[in-house]
């Protein structure tokens, strides 16, 4: 079944097309627009939605979910794209839980194949403005849950990051996704996997499975960089280039906090979410590849 996903975040509106059937998802379309979610911005917001759900259709997609980051909960703006969704019959949009969201993510990654089975997994998941972190067993609905307001556009602002960022600064934003990190217990799982829409460049950059020195010479390897190199030499745009060093630095930080290397995944809304939808459903029979 093609299904979409559209996510509107605080810095950008990323599209996502993938194919999903009972135990399996491949991509179809991944693509990011950045453009600020500001009340100035509706009309470029609003057009930008009802020309990425038109595309969507021309693909094939069924259906497309539109949803919204916890921060846009409540406001003007949420409350206009909600209209426009709702007259081009992409529905209401939804604002996940942070815990529907780890949920998501961690059926993303474990189900069609990311992770083989095992006891225990821990995924975490990156966005902007928090890191999720879920803990359970691959393809069933994960037992344990926690977040840390901690995310990659926190991090910059809080350690003032320039462009590019100096040493100095790097530092800063690993102290303090270090201590907001260790004021979460959760257990350990027999593997780590982190989830972020930037994962084949942190691989590119540190390999994988990557613990914090892998890390640090990735960040290092970065060094003098402003943000249009490196979205030039990766092939993402300006939003995904601010966010490397950020990703890049939660990943070193999760790694120390665990004790052990972790393993970059790519996110998969569509599937991820399709399948916690499913998940009233028997798991236990599912292989997750």
């Amino acid at each position: 079944m093609f299904l979409g996903v559209i996510e509107i975040s605080l810095r950008s509106t990323r599209v996502t097309a993938s194919d999903v059937g009972p135990d399996s998802s491949s991509r179809l379309l991944v693509r990011e627009h950045d453009i600020d979610a500001r009340h100035q911005n509706i009309e470029r917001l609003t057009s930008l939605l009802m020309a990425e759900v038109e595309t969507l259709r021309d693909l094939g997609v069924a259906r497309t979910e539109v949803i919204a980051v916890p921060e846009l909960r409540g406001t003007r703006l949420i409350r206009l794209l909600d209209r426009a969704s709702i007259s081009i019959g992409s529905g209401e949009i939804r604002i996940p839980s942070r815990r529907e969201s780890a949920s998501a993510a961690f059926l993303g990654a474990t189900f069609a194949g990311e992770a083989a089975p095992a006891d225990d997994v821990t995924v975490a998941r990156i966005g902007e403005s928090g890191v999720e972190i879920a803990v359970g067993t691959p393809a069933h609905v994960p037992g344990w849950f926690g977040s840390r307001p901690v995310g990659t556009a926190v991090i910059a602002r809080k350690a003032r990051f320039s462009d590019p960022p100096g040493r100095n600064q790097v530092e800063a934003a690993f102290s303090g996704a270090a201590r907001a990190l260790a004021s979460l217990a959760w257990p350990a799982g027999d593997r780590a996997l982190v989830v972020s829409s930037l994962a084949n460049e942190v691989e590119a950059l540190c390999g994988s499975p990557a613990g914090p020195e892998q890390v640090r010479t990735g960040i290092e390897s970065l060094r003098g960089e402003p943000a249009e190199e490196i979205a030039d030499r990766f092939g993402v745009g300006p939003a995904g280039a601010r966010r490397m060093i950020p990703t890049l630095v939660l990943h070193g930080a999760l790694a120390e906090r665990l004790g052990r290397a972790v393993e970059p995944v790519a996110e998969n809304p569509v599937g991820g979410r399709f399948w916690l939808a499913e998940s009233d459903r028997p798991l236990a029979d599912r292989r997750p590849g």
